[in-house]
């Protein structure tokens, strides 16, 4: 396996409300081409380590507005909870000048056509494979907060440092750096109804 390049957007050091934010996902979504060049060649290498740049990048222009609908709603709607603006749109200068204040990672280091066909085990080792990986990456952003998207990555990470409460925990740098861990549910599983409670709960952690 291959290690993906760590995104820092260009405004990464001034940050959300004043603080680093790293954002982690848990895998690219592979694109149907993607799935069926790999199914077709099961012992082909995945080789683009470029994943999160360039996705990340495309949500700093308006090359993100030729996605999928369903690529483009979990970025909409974390873009609406992270800014507290139920009126936020991508592509807009206010989602271009968001995104380029975070950083961003998937946790897994390939996309999820490696995992149809691995269960138990072999999935595990994929998880246990990326922690260093996800090591190097804080050790490089050294941010000061992580929101972490979903339930499947969160207790690899709870792992790595002290767990406060289901969804709380904080990692510790080899620097003594402090940085405090939240899960959220996956944007994309927000109901129209709770934005209002994301956004508060989001906008909390980061200034506290």
């Amino acid at each position: 396996m291959i290690k993906q390049k760590l995104y820092l957007g260009a405004n990464y050091a001034t940050g959300v409300y004043g603080k680093k934010l790293l954002v982690v996902g848990h895998q690219k979504h592979a694109t149907p081409a993607e799935c069926e060049k790999f199914r077709n060649n099961p012992e082909l290498k995945y080789t683009n380590d470029n994943d999160n740049c360039e996705m990340l990048k495309e949500l700093c222009t308006d090359e993100c507005l030729k996605w999928e609908p369903t690529d483009r709603k979990s970025w909409l709607q974390f873009g609406r909870m992270l800014s507290g603006d139920l009126g936020f749109e991508l592509g807009s200068q206010q989602s271009k000048n968001l995104f380029n204040s975070i950083a961003f990672c998937n946790y897994l280091q390939v996309p999820d056509f490696n995992l149809e066909a691995k269960q138990g085990r072999d999935k595990e080792e994929l998880y246990i494979y990326s922690r260093p990986i996800f090591k190097e990456y804080l050790e490089e952003a050294k941010p000061d907060k992580i929101i972490v998207w979903g339930t499947e990555v969160y207790p690899y990470i709870v792992e790595m440092g002290k767990k406060i409460d289901d969804q709380h925990c904080t990692i510790i740098l080899s620097s003594g750096h402090i940085i405090d861990v939240l899960q959220i549910n996956h944007p994309c599983r927000v109901a129209r109804g709770g934005y209002e409670q994301s956004i508060q709960n989001i906008k909390d952690f980061i200034l506290k």
